[in-house]
């Protein structure tokens, strides 16, 4: 009998792919079905964005399981330099959606071309970071574990989270008027840090122990990242109660 592995399980289609693409579709259904409420939005003038926003990246989620599981491992894929920056460019793209999301709802008067080019600007610190730091430990020691790059990768955003959090929606966002959009700012960068911590500790559990539960626990953010952030994202943001 084959000893159970949660290395398995995480590695399975059914993990990668399929249970993945059930809340996203689940959302997009609900949103085809009940309109938007504008009146329930917590800063009115970023309502169309965040739902416009909120639905491409519901759709974006799909695609990228899609693209980094049976696209990537096609024939006519593996073993290129498309297998490589494929999951590469969702990463940068799962960042940047927090970040576009935060300079849209902070600063609705700016043009989405310029809030854009603020997300992009940040969204770049912590691969940079990443790349320099792990090619100087790689150097030194070049045995190192596969996940070592990524730890660094998330334990860089998890800081940026907080910092945005912590820092910049404090400085930027002051006073009753802004109120709204930083309680909401700060829910969104801490549940981008949940997701970000929770795949941090998982990596420090396989690393430096050695323990197949980390798989098990990096399941949890996943679902977090992929299937659940754009419901979220729209459901914690429409939220203000009406009153007749």
């Amino acid at each position: 009998m084959t000893d159970f592995s949660w290395n398995a399980v995480y590695y399975s289609d059914l993990q990668t792919l399929y249970a993945l693409l059930v809340v996203p579709v689940a959302f997009l259904a609900w949103r085809l079905a009940s309109p938007t409420q504008q009146a329930r939005a917590e800063v009115p003038a970023a309502a169309r964005f965040v739902a416009l926003l909120t639905l491409v990246f519901a759709v974006e989620t799909m695609i990228d399981p899609i693209s980094t599981g049976p696209i990537k491992r096609s024939a006519a894929i593996e073993g290129t330099i498309f297998a490589t920056l494929i999951p590469f460019f969702f990463v940068l793209l799962g960042d940047l959606r927090v970040l576009l999301l935060a300079a849209g709802v902070a600063r609705p008067e700016k043009s989405l071309g310029e809030n854009l080019q603020w997300a992009g600007g940040r969204m770049l610190i912590v691969p940079i970071v990443t790349g320099i730091l792990y090619g100087g430990i790689s150097f030194l020691s070049p045995d190192l574990h596969g996940l070592v790059m990524w730890m660094i990768y998330e334990f860089g955003f998890l800081m940026l989270c907080i910092y945005l959090s912590r820092v910049w929606v404090p400085q930027n966002l002051t006073g009753e008027v802004n109120a709204n959009a930083a309680s909401y700012l700060r829910a969104m960068f801490g549940y981008s840090a949940a997701y970000y911590a929770l795949w941090f500790s998982a990596d420090v559990l396989i690393v430096a122990l050695d323990l197949d539960l980390g798989w098990a626990i990096r399941i949890v953010p996943n679902q977090l990242y992929y299937a659940f952030w754009a419901p979220f994202a729209y459901w914690r943001f429409f939220s203000r109660q009406t009153h007749t």
